[in-house]
């Protein structure tokens, strides 16, 4: 599924400068397909619409809803920024340095899915009009209206001293993979906007304590609990989740949200590897394609593979962060590589 994919085998900063390599390398012939689409049986899949999960609490300025995400999320609808979107008060959620100012301007997080988006602001405080970060470069193969991320500039620590953003959780230093993007709209010399996707790496839950954004140094490294990260310069704790409504199977295999799909698929290989066609379809027979490959379509800003250590199977579960929202009580059902799971009915 094109080249967003990660795996939570190193540390952020590991997987970070593997990436700044092979994206430096010539272009490539896109990946051809390893598997034809498989037949799964669908039988006894009974739906149950729950309500439950976690996103963060209601915004106390909803004047502020319309500018939520315009860089991430498309088709959002007020109901699921004012309701589940926290947009503290100016300044509320932020830390600075000598050089550097990062603000938290808003946070949607849904933990049924493990799915999750954040806005930030950075300010340059000497005004050197240098930007603190690296923008990566799309491969052309990999570029098209239709590929979400394609078209967003990444940001990247490629040289020392430059920022890199992250998200972690729990006391065990415990971290989320993700992308964060430029604004390039917003953003002015001195000012930078920035938007984040992310997936917690593990089955996360409140239990395991509060997200944190943390901004590191590129080049400067400490070791703590036994792992090497680069050094935080400036960390902000995101605020405390609470429920969100999302759809689940009652066999657990398929969980759908507006903002995140979470596959547990045994018997899918490697999930975000082996599923080429992700659809949600709704009561009126639409479908929203989320990732086709062979149409080069791919509504998802970033997705995770990570291993249930249940099947023996490698990354048997596949953790996506949806681009394209939608009304989540007129979905009928997901489609995974042509096999329908009903959701609403």
């Amino acid at each position: 599924m094109m080249n967003h994919k990660n795996f939570p085998e190193m540390p952020a900063s590991f997987d970070r400068r593997v990436r700044n390599t092979l994206e430096a390398l010539p272009d490539q012939p896109q990946r051809a397909r390893r598997f034809p689409f498989r037949r799964v049986a669908c039988i006894g899949l009974a739906a149950a619409l729950c309500v439950g999960g976690t996103a963060f609490a209601a915004s106390d300025l909803p004047q502020q809803i319309g500018r939520h995400f315009q860089l991430l999320l498309h088709g959002s609808d007020e109901a699921l920024l004012s309701d589940y979107t926290i947009t503290p008060a100016p300044g509320a959620l932020s830390d600075e340095n000598d050089d550097y100012r990062v603000t938290v301007e808003s946070v949607l997080f849904d933990e049924s899915a493990g799915a999750g988006v954040v806005s930030l602001h950075i300010e340059d405080k000497k005004k050197t009009g240098v930007r603190p970060f690296g923008i990566s470069e799309t491969l052309e193969q990999y570029k098209g209206d239709n590929i979400v991320w394609s078209n967003l500039a990444e940001c990247m620590g490629n040289e020392d001293g430059q920022l890199v953003f992250d998200i972690w959780y729990g006391d065990k230093l415990d971290w989320c993979a993700g992308r964060f993007y430029l604004d390039t709209a917003r953003s002015t010399e001195n000012d930078y906007y920035v938007e984040g996707a992310f997936i917690p790496v593990g089955d996360y839950t409140a239990a395991d304590g509060p997200l944190r954004l943390e901004v590191g140094e590129q080049g400067a490294y400490l070791e703590e609990g036994g792992l090497t990260r680069l050094k935080p310069v400036l960390s902000v704790p995101l605020p405390e989740p609470r429920q969100m409504p999302y759809y689940r199977t009652s066999d657990g295999r398929v969980t759908l949200s507006q903002i995140g799909l979470r596959v547990n698929g045994p018997d899918m290989g490697c999930v975000v590897d082996d599923l080429d066609y992700i659809a949600v379809k709704m009561k009126d027979g639409s479908v929203l394609e989320i990732v086709d490959e062979e149409n080069k379509i791919e509504r998802t800003l970033y997705a995770l593979g990570q291993e249930s250590g249940v099947s023996g199977e490698g990354y048997d579960v596949g953790t996506y962060v949806l681009a394209k929202t939608f009304d989540l009580q007129n979905v009928r059902s997901v489609i995974l590589n042509g096999d329908e799971y009903p959701l609403s009915e």
